[in-house]
């Protein structure tokens, strides 16, 4: 009894392991520079007919406090068609969407492009994964077609 209770416990940590695993963002090292990468994702995103809706340059913003930091940079992305029906038959999506995309340069030059996966964006919601695949995952798949090394 003792030891099915300890295999029982075990197992149970794996699965929670696993599960904070998978709610770490996706890292990407970028191709490009810092800069760059900021401006060919802003003008690859435009060119699909995603909106900007907002960038939010966090270096500039602690220097204005007088403090320093790594260049980080987060665009928020998306497309109104897509993202509406979502959020009219999930509300909860709302917390999630527009997409965000972190651009950031480590201390040895290094540019890392962080985000959630579309199956991150939807697991604290009503919305299955398959239910997005085809349009928050392709947005996945343009982000790393464009950026990979």
């Amino acid at each position: 009894m003792k030891i099915k209770m300890l295999f029982s416990a075990l197992a149970f940590m794996a699965g929670s392991a696993v599960a904070s695993n998978n709610l770490q963002p996706e890292m990407i090292e970028s191709k490009y520079d810092f800069q760059q990468t900021v401006s060919v994702l802003t003008d690859t995103f435009k060119s699909k007919g995603m909106t900007i809706f907002a960038q939010i340059d966090h270096q500039k913003a602690a220097k204005e406090d007088g403090l320093e930091m790594q260049p980080a940079t987060v665009i928020i992305y998306g497309s109104p068609k897509a993202g509406t029906p979502l959020m009219v038959k999930d509300p909860t999506l709302a917390l999630q969407l527009p997409l965000k995309v972190l651009i950031t340069q480590t201390d040895k030059n290094r540019v890392d492009v962080l985000l959630n996966t579309a199956e991150q964006v939807v697991s604290h919601s009503k919305t299955a994964y398959s239910e997005v695949e085809n349009n928050l995952g392709k947005a996945e798949k343009l982000i790393k077609a464009t950026i990979s090394k």
